[in-house]
């Protein structure tokens, strides 16, 4: 970067370049220009030292699990499919290529299959967390709550010291907004190991909706010390601070969230909501229409942006009003249902917080006035 600098700074000042002892211009080495490389050749790239790997070795199943994670990586489902069946054809039974198959299924839509391969991986690895966590997210889009309780508490009566199953559990019964339960479970994963991270995510949002900030707040720190890029967890401590009132830290959280995740609908809510609490309305506005931008379905920044709108005196067409009045939020079946709209809860809490504040100026001037 420095050369390239002083490269330009000689041509606009016509000066000429530095010269070495010798006395020759010293030479620079070009940067390869990557404007006019195409997605086919990085991909191609991506897949070069895989294909030399089986040309040598078509048996090498980690090779074919390399080009599957390529194509992934590409978002060439049907093609990842293809090469991770390659591998398992010649390593059946490896856990890392199973969890692989099953996650291109969900990409392709096919939840059903994928659901039978994590029943298989579960099998050879009944503690693995994330597969636990990914068949219970799957079977809570579909709302078969019951089936994964059901299969759950199966799990763990074979075997209590799962871990993974134990979470998996617990983020059922969040699911269904039973979250003291919830916490129980999710606290029995920890104490078989306390560095789960969604786990710890899991039992925040639980204490969050239980009105339990502070508790919460913990839950998330922990989790953040163990790994401190998921953007997720920064929203959920973004919406504690939110819940707080403490409006400059939620916009600190979620702007970590977005550098993390740039494409997330709820950190951009959660940051339009702070600024709509400091009175920043036109940066709540632009956080909020990129939040719906993202996520046309996100009900309640919609709803949010509908509040700051009127704040600054913009009013909404007349459509827009009616569809308002008639849609219904949609439910997200993850770790981020609400028993409740967010949006409710985070209102109560602005508007004690407003109350607070307005009690505080009301003492300060009759303590004037005396």
């Amino acid at each position: 970067m420095a050369n390239d600098f002083k490269e330009n700074r000689s041509v606009r000042t016509g000066k000429p370049g530095r010269t070495n002892k010798t006395g020759k211009t010293s030479k620079r080495t070009s940067r390869t220009d990557k404007t006019t490389e195409t997605a086919y050749d990085r991909l191609d790239k991506a897949l070069a030292a895989h294909e030399k790997a089986l040309e040598k070795n078509p048996e090498d199943a980690a090779a074919w699990a390399g080009k599957a994670a390529v194509f992934l990586k590409h978002r060439r489902y049907s093609a990842s499919l293809k090469a991770i069946k390659k591998a398992l054809e010649i390593e059946p039974e490896n856990p890392h290529y199973l969890y692989e198959k099953g996650f291109v299924l969900l990409q392709l839509n096919r939840e059903g299959d994928a659901l039978q391969v994590f029943d298989r991986l579960l099998e050879i690895k009944p503690d693995s967390d994330k597969t636990w966590n990914l068949k219970t997210s799957v079977l809570c889009r579909l709302k078969q709550h019951e089936k994964a309780l059901k299969d759950s508490e199966k799990a763990l009566s074979a075997n209590p010291k799962l871990a993974g199953a134990w979470h998996a559990k617990g983020s059922v019964l969040a699911d269904m907004g039973r979250y003291e339960e919830a916490i129980e479970a999710y606290d029995a994963a920890l104490k078989l190991n306390p560095n789960l991270a969604r786990v710890l995510v899991g039992k925040g949002f639980a204490l969050y909706s239980l009105d339990r900030p502070v508790e919460a707040m913990i839950a998330y720190d922990a989790a953040l010390k163990i790994n401190p890029d998921n953007a997720k967890t920064w929203i959920g401590k973004g919406l504690v601070h939110l819940k707080l009132g403490k409006f400059k830290r939620t916009i600190a959280a979620c702007s970590k969230a977005i550098s993390i995740k740039p494409d997330s609908s709820d950190a951009w809510y959660c940051k339009g909501m702070a600024l709509s609490g400091l009175d920043k309305n036109e940066e709540a506005l632009g956080a909020l229409e990129r939040a719906l931008r993202i996520d046309p379905d996100n009900f309640e920044a919609r709803k949010a942006l509908a509040s700051v709108n009127s704040k600054l005196g913009i009013s909404l067409e007349e459509e827009e009003e009616e569809r308002m009045g008639e849609e219904k939020p949609k439910a997200k079946r993850n770790v981020w249902t609400r028993k409740k709209p967010t949006s409710e809860i985070l209102k109560k809490s602005l508007d004690q917080e407003k109350e607070k504040r307005g009690k505080i100026s009301r003492k300060n001037l009759g303590a004037k006035k005396e």
